[in-house]
């Protein structure tokens, strides 16, 4: 990771292995693909302020998922174009022109900045090294004919050596808005042909596991022998207060029907993460070996004001890449592999009760005796590996103490990073969560803990 002279006066919260652009806002996740041994992530970005606005993509790049440098911008804004409001979600894929010579290409939504809710599907083709885009086609307008209470986030699906598009929507009926993904042919990219919804918020099973009114950022991957389809919810502001709430999966096939177009049938589903600090994760299917890796945006806390983040002069990061599985129908995140390459020092830990050597249970965890502690004062960068319940408490400078959050139990990797913590349960769901710590103050982990480390900037 690039550093800059700004470094030694961030604050202690800035998540120093989490974002390479210092300043700025930054939002969802988009456009990951790998491409001649490097590894490119895409991620909405205003570089202008800490809020949401004069949207474009944001580009890092890395060799080794590990140390990541900016790069420069994706998309932009272009004054006159079907983008001129903003540069919102979508997906990068390596595709091949006619003569085999590999093409990386950005597929991603263009709002007008007037009627942002229907987006385009733009097309952006870029130079070989993914510096700069050289040309952009318009590939789906809004579908005509369909009540939208709105459509954006393109994602494409290979299925049975042919590519297909999928766009996450809301369909108006009556007062009500039921949520849809909406399917195109898009055996020629840039000129995409709708053909209807793939699934509806009228089915039973995605009703139950994955209501909304919206399905934003639809990610249709395969998982083993089953596909999982992870949406993001939304809803409008009168309904639910503050409109977009979790992002949410289901399990399920996809096939060719006796149409001649696919098929998805859910059976299952959960919530892909249960912190409140976490929505509009991207998938990709890992070119270099077998898995489907996944990031995930990370807003500021909701107690976090307009005018701290306003203050800090930078908001939101993405999440350490994931690798995803299935422990039946439970979808599970744990750490990308590479990542054990930040791992510096082992840290001591502590007994828990009184004695030499030990932290008392002022942090609010008792151990019945078994459990062990880690006290970790700035930076606040650690990885420790959990056997079994346990639970993170930021302890004030005060004396104070708040729970940021508790698990269960088994298996789990955490992950801190001083603003963000990352709680990984090798067979359960995954918790985000944002945290504020001041300088004096300090984080402690008490519990099953089997061994922890500190981790180094790279």
């Amino acid at each position: 990771m690039t550093t800059s002279p700004a470094a030694a006066s961030r604050p202690v919260h800035f998540p120093a292995l989490h974002r390479v652009h210092d300043r700025g806002w930054i939002n969802d996740p988009n456009g990951i693909l790998h491409h001649d041994g490097r590894w490119h992530v895409y991620f909405q970005y205003n570089p202008a302020a800490s809020r949401h606005g004069d949207i474009e993509w944001g580009h890092m790049a890395s060799t080794d998922l590990v140390s990541w440098q900016r790069e420069p911008a994706g998309p932009v804004r272009r004054p006159g174009e079907a983008d001129r409001g903003g540069c919102w979600s979508g997906v990068g894929l390596v595709d091949t022109a006619a003569d085999g010579t590999p093409v990386p290409t950005l597929v991603y939504s263009g709002v007008d900045g007037v009627a942002s809710h229907l987006a385009q599907v733009l097309v952006a083709r870029t130079d070989e090294r993914l510096e700069q885009v050289t040309r952009t086609t318009l590939a789906a307008p809004v579908p005509a004919g369909v009540a939208l209470e709105g459509v954006r986030d393109p994602f494409l699906v290979e299925l049975d050596g042919r590519r297909w598009g999928i766009q996450g929507a809301g369909i108006r009926e009556g007062d009500q808005v039921v949520p849809a993904v909406l399917l195109y042919d898009a055996t020629d990219l840039e000129h995409w042909e709708y053909l209807g919804p793939l699934l509806t918020g009228h089915d039973p099973v995605a009703a139950e596991h994955v209501p909304a009114e919206i399905w934003e950022c639809p990610q249709l991957v395969r998982v083993g022998e089953d596909w999982v389809l992870m949406v993001s919810l939304w809803f409008r502001e009168d309904r639910v207060p503050g409109s977009i709430t979790e992002s949410a999966y289901l399990v399920g096939s996809l096939a060719i029907g006796e149409g001649g177009l696919p098929v998805y049938r859910p059976r299952s589903g959960g919530t892909v993460d249960r912190g409140p600090d976490f929505y509009a994760p991207q998938a990709v299917a890992d070119p270099t070996q077998e898995r489907v890796l996944t990031w995930g945006w990370s807003w500021e806390h909701r107690t976090r004001t307009q005018e701290q983040t306003d203050a800090q002069g930078w908001a939101g990061c993405l999440t350490f890449p994931r690798a995803l599985s299935l422990d039946g129908d439970v979808l599970v995140s744990t750490p990308a592999a590479e990542l054990a390459a930040l791992r510096g020092e082992e840290l001591a830990l502590a007994g828990v009760g009184a004695g030499e050597g030990s932290v008392d249970e002022t942090a609010g965890v008792s151990a019945d005796g078994a459990g062990r502690a880690l006290v970790l004062c700035a930076p606040f960068r650690a990885e420790a590996r959990l056997t079994g319940p346990a639970r993170v408490v930021l302890r004030r400078a005060d004396g104070t103490e708040e729970t940021l959050l508790e698990h269960d139990g088994g298996a789990a990797t955490l992950l801190l990073d001083g603003g963000i913590a990352e709680l990984l349960p090798a067979a359960a769901t995954p918790t985000t969560v944002r945290l504020y710590p001041g300088d004096e103050d300090a984080v402690v982990l008490i519990g099953a803990i089997d061994e922890a480390w500190e981790l180094r900037l790279p």
